[in-house]
């Protein structure tokens, strides 16, 4: 049976008010495509009110399957906007590729239990065609990692798994997950790719280790509280300037944790998963990595970056991702400490443009600036920080 080709637009508005926000992102969206959508995604800021954005955007697409969540910022055409109000909306309209949305609201309670029934959901729709799964986690509960895991135990192995986690406005008080009408906190909407899809997927964050490895000898949800027997803010503070206080301090925001992926890679700069301290105890100096995944006995390196390698691994990531025909649509999860924190007014020419570039022109271009990406390296998903997930979907 012959399909027609799969049509796919985005739009983007900063429209103050909500819903007519939702209604012109999603009217720009739908405007180059011949027929009605059939999935609409979703990227907001947390400026607004997401639950009149989305009956903004429900307005326009009609009975299309939606889902998305809230970012630090969103990533629209070339465009990288962290502003307090922007919603980007991308529409796409397939007979070709097949579209459904499931969600879950206890990922930040029981983070495996909600793994696996939303993998149950995903799966009695049919796992055989199953070609891949967008995923989209509360940004600031929930134990990323161990949802990650059972995701991956229970799911086809030939589904390829790409998202990230929702964020807000740099307060790390609430964020949003979209499932169709339904705006969720604390919980997970996922996305299921059919049919045609062909997902590639490959992450960057252009970091390197400095100095020795060190040893986690002391962690309990989440908090990593000694390295190398002594607290763990003590040994992170001697790669910094001065006598740092906190996690404000000078130079902070280039300094990040490795987690090698073997033992063997502990000398290779290219092989290491990036978590990113979001606490401090000053008390006790315990610092709180979110997204769980550290475990006594487990090697990591402290980790530096700059904009120069984020720009060349992130060059290389699109590169190794750019196929004859350009792809239908492309996701670019980014963490929200590589934009504007990073790159000030340039982040779009320094971490959306060159990509562009080297991909090809894509249908669509939709990201969000994250809490958090969700990508497998090797054979395993990880939960990554500082790091960008590149998803490209052809057909």
């Amino acid at each position: 049976m012959a399909h027609d080709p799969t049509q796919v637009g985005a739009g983007r508005s900063t429209i103050l008010e909500p819903y007519d926000a939702g209604v012109e992102a999603a009217l720009a969206a739908c405007a180059s495509l011949s027929s009605p959508p059939s999935f609409c995604l979703v990227f907001a800021t947390t400026g607004y009110d997401q639950v009149a954005l989305l009956a903004g955007v429900r307005s326009v697409i009609g009975a299309a399957s939606l889902a998305g969540c809230s970012g630090e910022g969103v990533i629209s055409g070339n465009c990288s906007d962290e502003r307090d109000r922007v919603v980007t909306v991308m529409a796409v309209a397939s007979t070709s590729i097949r579209f459904s949305v499931e969600s879950r609201p206890d990922y930040a309670t029981d983070a495996e239990r909600c793994a696996r029934a939303l993998a149950r959901s995903l799966r009695a729709d049919g796992a055989d065609d199953l070609a891949g799964v967008i995923l989209l986690v509360d940004g600031i509960t929930g134990d990323c990692s161990s949802f990650l895991a059972v995701m991956q135990e229970e799911l086809p192995a030939h589904t390829v798994v790409v998202g990230g986690c929702a964020g807000d406005d740099m307060s790390f008080s609430r964020t949003y997950q979209y499932a169709g009408d339904q705006v969720l906190s604390g919980g997970v909407s996922a996305v299921a790719l059919r049919g045609s899809a062909k997902l590639q997927v490959a992450v960057s964050h252009g970091c390197s280790p400095i100095g020795l490895a060190h040893t986690v000898t002391a962690e309990r949800d989440g908090w990593l509280l000694e390295l190398d027997g002594r607290p763990a803010w003590s040994v992170f503070k001697e790669y910094l300037e001065g006598d740092a206080q906190d996690l404000h301090a000078e130079g902070i925001m280039h300094l990040s944790l490795g987690v090698p992926l073997g033992p063997r890679q502990l000398g290779d700069d290219a092989r290491f998963i990036i978590r990113m301290p979001m606490q401090l105890e000053p008390a006790t100096g315990a610092l709180f990595f979110p997204g769980g995944g550290l475990s006594a006995g487990a090697q990591v390196r402290i980790m530096r970056r700059d904009q120069d390698q984020i720009r060349h691994s992130a060059e290389d990531c699109a590169a190794r991702l750019a196929q004859p025909n350009p792809p239908v649509f492309v996701l670019q999860f980014d963490c929200a400490g590589r934009g504007r924190v990073m790159f000030g007014n340039c982040a779009s020419q320094e971490i959306v443009a060159p990509l562009q570039r080297l991909l090809g022109q894509a249908g669509a271009w939709l990201g969000l600036h994250t809490y958090g990406e969700i990508a497998a390296v090797g054979e395993h998903l990880h939960y990554h920080n500082y790091t960008v997930a590149l998803c490209a979907v052809y057909e």
